[in-house]
């Protein structure tokens, strides 16, 4: 049997006196798309942190593909295939989109800062390795265009797409997205949601954390937390329908 490509157990996490997340678990099937909702304030980001590396969870555990990430840094989880993106696409402004990119590729590579300072043919390598993967990466969500174009020019619809080829070039293979949608029009959360299907489609794993109701819907199960707890799990149609649901989050 396949492990899941992330399995939480337990996790519960407070700062100071004020708990913020109590006793969360839940699966993302290897190969699918999960969704994660809830209102503001129901610690959805401090769960995201927490799965990423940025914080260590004072309770439960994160299994991604088997393997304990307990003792695994940032850095370690996402030489291992996770990567995540934020809420406000976090680019190096200084840099092109094709050097933007050509960052998310760097974790394909094994050169060490030494190498690199050193010019050390293997160092060299990597970075023709890097500039291939970019190139490849910009043909395919069509950047060509901005290709020398320094990251603080792009608009806010330009900026999450760059976000987004930057992750693709890591080849992922769970891929967290935090409110991938904040910013767009209606037409980019189209575009948006066929990228991410896409990229299921080729096998890579996502975890999808977005107030929109339209992007949503591509997930497979939609898991809903709510003051620090998950309350309800299920197809987005049946959390639409769930009278707890519908009260905690939609209002309704």
């Amino acid at each position: 049997m396949t492990a899941p490509a992330l399995d939480v157990r337990g996790i519960g996490h407070a700062f100071g006196g004020l708990t913020v997340l109590t006793n969360v678990s839940f699966e993302v099937p290897a190969g699918r798309i999960v969704g994660l909702i809830g209102p503001n304030g129901s610690g959805k980001s401090t769960l995201f942190n927490i799965l990423n590396g940025f914080l260590v969870p004072q309770s439960g555990s994160v299994m991604m593909a088997g393997n304990d990430t307990r003792a695994m840094s940032v850095e370690a989880r996402s030489r291992v295939g996770m990567v995540r993106t934020f809420q406000t696409p976090r680019v190096f402004e200084h840099l092109s989109v094709q050097d933007n990119i050509m960052v998310g590729a760097c974790k394909l590579t094994r050169s060490g800062a030494l190498s690199n300072m050193l010019s050390l043919p293997r160092a060299r390598r990597d970075l023709a390795l890097m500039r291939e993967v970019a190139e490849a990466v910009i043909e395919r969500f069509g950047l060509q265009r901005l290709r020398e174009v320094p990251a603080a020019k792009l608009t806010s619809g330009q900026r999450r797409m760059l976000e987004l080829a930057r992750a693709y070039a890591g080849k992922p293979q769970l891929l967290l997205l935090d409110e991938p949608s904040s910013g767009l029009n209606t037409a980019e959360v189209e575009a948006l949601g066929k990228w991410l299907q896409t990229f299921n489609d080729e096998g890579m794993t996502l975890l999808l954390v977005s107030h929109d109701m339209q992007l949503m819907n591509i997930a497979s199960v939609v898991n809903v937390l709510y003051f620090g707890e998950i309350i309800a799990s299920g197809p987005m149609a049946e959390m639409q329908r769930n009278p707890r649901v519908r009260e905690v989050y939609l209002g309704m």
